[in-house]
């Protein structure tokens, strides 16, 4: 059976289910849900109180997204912070055949006997890892674990595919869909990236599954440095494998519709033409509804020469793209919160931005922006005065305070 035939088949009853299912029923389902795993009144917790942490993607395939990176930093300050204050920590990850169980992640777990989770009053699942597939084949244990006393949290980047699916292939949705509705069942509580995401995840909760209350929101402050777990002798090879020698500007993200590499890369050939001598750097992965893109940017006549695409960079070789790069552009059309930005200033780096009212809250750290309709000829200036003052060094740039061990103490408060 091909891959796609059993991502169908696997999808079929979801597909049927969003396409038929009304929305006074579907909220109705979850709030059944809601009510038949809720455990009894006032249990007392059992101690010592136990921490298990979804990671089922990510200690699969690190694909090193921004969604990963997240989800790396956060797990990998939790080993110590969540032990100073008292949490057993377990790592968790499910797959297709094999219910959540607990794994050895991290080099100081000394994990020998891979169990099933078996909750109790008092324990705390967080879904860390952007597991649509793993809440789904599991739910059932899920809701089991939650009738024994545990508490779920579940960590939102965005809720784009609702808003936009556009920008997502069929099956993509599907899952989020479904994704969505279950944690939505059995959710005590939500970590988000920005009060953006925040606030439409509260209207998607209350408009789609009839939610007004029964669950907390918390917003996590991002950290911007990045957790480098690969091995040492791989820190230095980006420059020097991309041969650059032109001073260049970058754009981190995933090839997809939304990210808006389409909309730079016209402003840059319009510049090219007019002599500009700074290089193009494209970090990322192939995405999806892209093809057209690629193989633009494949057979471009500077490609290779002031027009780089790397898409299998590791950790530390993006830690010195950032590093050495004389500014970074954030063209994304929406963004639940906008990692790459963030980051950028961590290393001092100047940024250019779409306008959009997440990526405002940066403002004060120096962060400069183009109109979010910009056509290619007011792109193409905005970022040609952007770069003048860049190589005139007249861009004053604020780092951020937070830290993942910031971020990772708010969220073991939230979820106390």
């Amino acid at each position: 059976m091909t891959v796609s035939l059993r991502a169908f088949l696997d999808l079929l009853p979801y597909r049927l289910d969003q396409a038929l299912l009304t929305a006074s029923r579907r909220q109705a389902r979850v709030a059944r849900r809601r009510s038949r795993t809720a455990s009894a009144p006032n249990m007392p917790a059992i101690p010592p109180r136990r921490l298990f942490v979804d990671v089922s993607v990510i200690s699969r395939f690190d694909a090193g997204t921004g969604i990963q990176r997240v989800v790396r930093s956060l797990a990998l300050e939790l080993i110590a912070e969540a032990r100073a204050q008292g949490w057993e920590l377990q790592f968790v990850a499910a797959t297709r055949r094999r219910a959540f169980h607990r794994i050895a992640w991290s080099k100081d777990d000394c994990l020998t006997q891979p169990d099933a989770v078996e909750g109790r009053s008092g324990d705390v699942f967080v879904g860390l890892d952007y597991a649509l597939d793993a809440v789904r084949w599991h739910r059932g244990q899920l809701a089991a674990l939650r009738r024994n006393g545990v508490k779920f949290w579940f960590l939102v980047h965005d809720l784009l595919p609702l808003e936009r699916p556009d920008w997502f292939g069929a099956n993509t949705i599907v899952r989020y869909k479904a994704w969505l509705e279950i944690i939505a069942g059995v959710g005590d509580g939500f970590l988000c990236n920005s009060g953006q995401t925040e606030a439409h995840l509260c209207e998607v909760l209350r408009r789609d599954y009839g939610l007004t209350g029964g669950y907390a929101t918390k917003v996590l402050s991002m950290g911007y440095s990045i957790k480098q777990p690969d091995s040492p002798d791989a820190a230095d090879t980006a420059l020097h494998r991309s041969n650059l020698s032109a001073p260049y500007f970058l754009m981190v993200g995933t090839l997809e519709p939304r990210k808006g590499h389409a909309d730079i890369l016209s402003a840059f050939d319009r510049l090219w033409a007019e002599g500009l001598p700074d290089a193009l750097v494209f970090v990322g992965r192939k995405g999806w509804q892209v093809d057209e893109l690629s193989n633009f940017i494949k057979s471009h006549p500077l490609n290779g020469k002031k027009l780089f695409w790397f898409d299998d960079v590791s950790d530390r070789e993006l830690a010195a793209i950032y590093a050495q790069s004389h500014g970074s552009i954030v063209a994304s059309y929406a963004e639940g919160f906008g990692l790459p930005l963030i980051e950028a200033l961590g290393y001092g780096t100047p940024v250019l931005a779409r306008d959009l009212p997440v990526f405002r809250s940066h403002e004060e750290n120096g962060v400069h922006y183009f109109p979010a309709d910009a056509d290619t000829a007011t792109l193409s200036r905005a970022v040609k005065k952007w770069i003048e003052r860049v190589h005139a060094a007249d861009i004053e740039i604020i780092r951020p305070e937070t830290s993942w061990s910031d971020s990772t103490r708010q969220l073991l408060e939230a979820i106390k």
